[in-house]
């Protein structure tokens, strides 16, 4: 366990060291300023751009909820531009220990393969979660000051759920790292792999129940206040965590 807790603590150092709190908590808490701001003020944008030309839009067209706006932000920003950056941001999180020979030298210490793998899940998870956490803490604070009030409760739960989404997304990113050496091959992987997960739910709803995205239509229900008790996703995600994990470690042995 000591070795686990050094472990991460130089992780998290580390990335105190490049900045990464920083530059990925500011990405991220621009994604969240973006999207309740585009959608309250479209029209004046639009005006004073000079681009609203042969663009209708309707004066009694209904004002989004808070609840649809924080969907928004987090499907079409969080997921999708924040999804592929954070991604890119982890890359380098086996490859560079790989690469610079830092691994052999981990692992030749009394440091198990299981305290290594997990001190990057837990590091890189922590690390993650910080950012977009405060992204979407900022991005809430805006949602109801220009949308009208929403539950706190609800906004919490749906992070607590959507943090084990990042946890797969790390856990998938450690093990793809543990098949290729490429840095910018790994992202690429990554991000394919991921957005095939949020993907299938438009093309066979069980599987994507059955697949780890499926925490994502969970979380997201409880922002739409849907009584969604199909909590088997939660399991399911855990499940591949640690099927990645384990993966990763069976391939670490062999090399």
């Amino acid at each position: 366990m000591t070795n686990f807790y050094t472990l991460t603590h130089t992780e998290l150092v580390e990335a105190a060291k490049e900045f990464k709190f920083i530059w990925l908590t500011l990405f991220f808490v621009i994604l969240g300023l973006t999207q309740p701001l585009i959608t309250k003020y479209m029209d004046v944008i639009l005006e004073n751009v000079g681009g609203a030309d042969g663009i209708t839009i309707d004066p009694n067209r209904p004002v989004p909820s808070s609840a649809e706006v924080l969907l928004s932000t987090i499907s079409g920003q969080f997921n999708q531009i924040g999804l592929i950056i954070l991604i890119i941001s982890l890359m380098g999180l086996i490859a560079a220990d790989r690469n610079s020979g830092m691994q052999n030298f981990i692992l030749t210490r009394p440091v198990s393969l299981r305290s290594y793998l997990v001190s990057k899940l837990a590091g890189h998870w922590i690390i993650s979660m910080f950012s977009i956490s405060i992204g979407a803490v900022v991005s809430y604070v805006y949602t109801i000051f220009l949308f009208g009030s929403f539950s706190f409760s609800n906004f919490v739960l749906f992070l607590l759920l959507y943090s084990l989404w990042i946890l797969f997304v790390v856990s998938l990113a450690i093990l793809i790292s543990t098949f290729v050496k490429s840095p910018i091959l790994i992202a690429v992987t990554t991000i394919a792999a991921s957005i095939f997960f949020i993907l299938i739910k438009g093309f066979n709803h069980l599987l994507f129940q059955l697949s780890p995205g499926g925490i994502l239509n969970l979380a997201e229900n409880q922002l739409l206040s849907v009584h969604d008790l199909n909590y088997f996703s939660i399991a399911t995600c855990l499940a591949f965590i640690s099927l990645n994990l384990s993966w990763a470690s069976r391939n670490l042995k062999k090399a």
